[in-house]
């Protein structure tokens, strides 16, 4: 990856995590990113312990957060995440203008989706492994342009925080029960506009962004209400420094979700990315 592990960006890939009841952060100011194999087992057909990823990067122009589940093995979840950090992460974060309104957001956003499905494919084939379809929710936040970008495709989340509330502005805001992944041969560019969630507004009084896979919500495994555990993560660090906010928010997010695995004794992994915009304590 092009992208350094450092204090301006980041990357968890789930075939680095595989102990029970762990979790690896990374942060970087307002931004920061966990994942964890899980608080216990998984209970259902898997390929791998851990096929999640989480990927955070800041630039001059403002941050870019992602984070994928896999699904039959790590190599999707990486790749998606391997060609964000090469291929966008420096141009999108950029001190340039952008200049993306609501319908050529759509449109790059149908290519992106594209573009990171055949990115599953091809690690697939040079892993020599069957393709692992994933899940992905990306956001983009430019505050010199106030301006609020995201891509979500399967049943992975993006919460934003703001005076009236949690908003998931992902695929269960459609409240649909099908869902989607990226990496198959048969998929195209055009029809990834009616299996995606993507959007473009104003950053306005956003207060923060909540990227998470199902580890937090599958039903039976994570937490009853992941809009209520969001919420509560953001306020168990409202009074944290501006520079540890997100990094405290991630932390009791991810062991709000373990602990839930625990009780229901069933597992899943988890992977998390914070951007936390509020101004810290005075």
């Amino acid at each position: 990856m092009s992208a350094k592990a450092s204090t301006e960006s980041g990357a968890l890939l789930g075939r680095q995590h595989h102990e029970l009841g762990a979790m690896a952060t990374l942060a970087g100011g307002s931004a920061a990113i966990a994942l964890s194999c899980g608080g216990a087992a998984k209970t259902y057909d898997h390929t791998e312990p851990n096929e999640d990823a989480a990927f955070f990067f800041r630039g001059p122009g403002g941050w870019l957060l992602a984070v994928a589940d896999g699904h039959h093995g790590a190599t999707g979840s990486e790749a998606v995440i391997n060609y964000i950090a090469t291929h966008l992460a420096d141009d999108w974060t950029g001190s340039r203008s952008l200049g993306f309104d609501t319908e050529s957001w759509q449109q790059c956003a149908e290519g992106i989706l594209f573009d990171c499905g055949r990115a599953v494919l091809r690690r697939a084939a040079e892993s020599g492994v069957r393709p692992a379809p994933t899940t992905l929710s990306l956001a983009l936040i430019r505050p010199s342009e106030s301006a609020l970008a995201w891509i979500c495709m399967g049943d992975s989340h993006l919460f934003r925080s703001g005076p009236k509330g949690i908003d998931d502005l992902g695929w269960a805001s459609l409240e649909r029960e099908d869902r989607y992944f990226l990496g198959y041969e048969a998929a195209s560019r055009q029809g990834m506009a009616s299996r995606s969630v993507s959007g473009y507004r104003d950053l306005e009084n956003t207060e923060a962004l909540v990227l998470a896979t199902d580890g937090l919500s599958e039903i039976g495994i994570g937490v009853p209400n992941p809009s209520q555990a969001v919420a509560d993560a953001l306020k168990s660090s409202k009074n944290a420094a501006a520079d540890q906010s997100a990094l405290e928010t991630v932390k009791h997010l991810g062991e709000t979700t373990m602990e839930t695995h625990v009780k229901n004794r069933a597992g899943d992994n988890i992977a998390l990315a914070v951007l936390d915009l509020r101004p810290g304590p005075s």
